[in-house]
């Protein structure tokens, strides 16, 4: 049976660790300092992680790879925010307070294209009334009949309704800042139930 006899030793045989991280500069000093013949790093772009393994080596001088620089970046408090608002049904009440809450990184906009202020939309989404209005046509000959109905129903503010908003921060930590685009949607019924979508 053969040991390791490394950890009985001052110090090991050769170089290795595993630096798990959050920041892009701690993780790219380490992978650039540490970086051997053969290094590759793996990026998983969906969970915004990366992997470097210093000491992967090559096919003719394979490494022990088993020196590796890990990178998962965190999410910010806004873009948390933004992430779950997105899609979810909201009454006037949570909607218009979830815009209170990020009105420094909102900006509304109407059906114009115009801005309106985050604090103006929230007023806005408060006082939505409900327009509903039915006509029907009739029409009766010898041989034929012909009957339509029309069915309208229309969300109207007081206010500038917001249309749209422009949700202005960094998503992750050590990115730059950037603008994400939501559509505003007004489900009608007993109650207006209203859904930000990105």
């Amino acid at each position: 049976r053969i040991h390791d006899l490394e950890k009985f030793n001052l110090n090991r045989f050769r170089f290795r660790g595993a630096l798990s991280t959050t920041s892009i500069d701690d993780f790219t000093r380490y992978s650039k300092d540490l970086a051997d013949e053969g290094t590759r790093c793996f990026i998983d772009a969906d969970n915004m992680r990366a992997v470097s393994v210093l000491n992967l080596g090559t096919i003719d001088e394979p490494g022990h790879a088993d020196n590796t620089a890990t990178l998962k970046l965190k999410k910010t408090a806004p873009f948390s925010a933004l992430l779950s608002v997105n899609g979810e049904r909201n009454s006037q009440k949570s909607l218009a307070e979830w815009i209170e809450d990020w009105a420094d990184y909102l900006v509304g906009f109407d059906a114009n294209g115009d801005a309106i202020q985050a604090t103006k939309a929230a007023a806005a989404v408060r006082k939505i009334t409900i327009e509903a209005n039915q006509t029907a046509d009739f029409e009766d000959n010898d041989f034929s009949g012909k009957r339509s109905l029309m069915e309208s129903v229309e969300a109207k503010t007081k206010d500038i309704m917001p249309v749209a908003f422009e949700f202005k921060c960094v998503p992750f930590e050590g990115l730059k800042e950037r603008p994400f685009k939501l559509r505003l949607s007004i489900i009608t019924g007993d109650r207006p139930v209203l859904v930000l979508r990105i």
